[in-house]
């Protein structure tokens, strides 16, 4: 079981939306005292397409996870990610390249259900 985790927007949903086999998972990771890392991007994707009465469980989700910052390095990161992969990978979108660096500057796996948008070699995938 990994230490930490950052948290993809679609692993997000599945939990709001109580997916039973993401609930499972994020329960027996919490039990096995995982930290789950929350970027900016992610809340902000998160709030994009949620209804008013969703942010309390919204907030009581983001409350189990660390919030973490998004910085001038992580930045970099992602435009270099933009620049390799953007002409053969043209589906990933700059929010991915983003999470992807946060993974890697956090040096921890990127807990996503769309594997194909993170083919960067060096972040770990969960």
């Amino acid at each position: 079981m990994p230490d930490c985790l950052v948290l993809d927007t679609n692993i997000v949903i599945d939990l709001l939306k109580k997916s039973p086999a993401t609930v499972e998972r994020f329960l027996a990771l919490l039990e096995n005292k995982t930290t789950f890392l929350i970027c900016p991007i992610v809340v902000a994707e998160v709030y994009a397409g949620a209804f008013k009465r969703e942010y309390k469980d919204i907030e009581a989700l983001f409350d189990l996870c660390e919030r973490i910052s998004t910085d001038i390095d992580t930045g970099r990161i992602a435009g270099l990610y933009a620049h390799q992969y953007g002409k053969a990978f043209q589906g990933i979108s700059l929010e991915d390249y983003l999470l992807a660096a946060t993974a890697r500057t956090h040096s921890c796996p990127l807990w996503t259900g769309n594997r194909k948008h993170y083919p960067m070699d060096d972040v770990e995938l969960f």
